[in-house]
């Protein structure tokens, strides 16, 4: 190269975009579900280990909010782009949208990273931590679709009604 200064600045361009490269990384990998007999469950995944911190609110709710650290991360180095995955309805899940919202700053200790789990429609479900340090489990209780009282008889004109219990 004949310009020496032009080598060093395309040199330090390159080590620059580098490093917002890494800024920008995905935290999001993908999402999986699956169905157990009692349970369906849904399993984020994350590019690098994660700290479950909490989530709100606690069993029921359409919106649900989860609070997770990632680990040996610093705030440089944090995606600063929101990231969203969507699972599609089933028969026993309702659609969701997984949306990886930026933290608020850059005090990662105050303000740590989250997901926001927006189901269809209210849902009860239990949230883990993965076994692997890089996922975060969603578990929602199968519900019946066709659920009816135990005992109809007393709905029914003509019928006496149940003893009380």
């Amino acid at each position: 190269m004949k310009n020496p200064l032009l080598g060093v600045t395309l040199l330090l361009m390159t080590f620059t975009s580098t490093g917002i490269a890494c800024a920008q990384d995905v935290i999001l990998d993908d999402v999986d579900t699956s169905v157990e007999s009692e349970w369906a469950r849904i399993s984020i995944h994350f590019t690098l280990p994660v700290n479950y911190v909490r989530h709100f609110p606690q069993e029921r709710g359409q919106l649900l909010q989860i609070f997770f650290t990632v680990a040996g991360i610093d705030s440089q180095n944090i995606s600063l782009r929101e990231e969203i995955r969507n699972v599609s309805a089933t028969p026993v899940m309702p659609a969701t949208t997984i949306t990886y919202e930026p933290p608020l700053s850059l005090n990662l200790q105050r303000d740590p990273s989250s997901i926001s789990v927006r189901f269809d429609h209210p849902v009860n479900y239990d949230v883990r931590p993965g076994e692997d340090h890089r996922s975060i489990v969603i578990y929602l209780p199968i519900v019946p679709a066709d659920t009816k009282p135990a005992d109809t008889a007393k709905d029914k004109p003509g019928k006496k009604d149940s003893p009380a219990k």
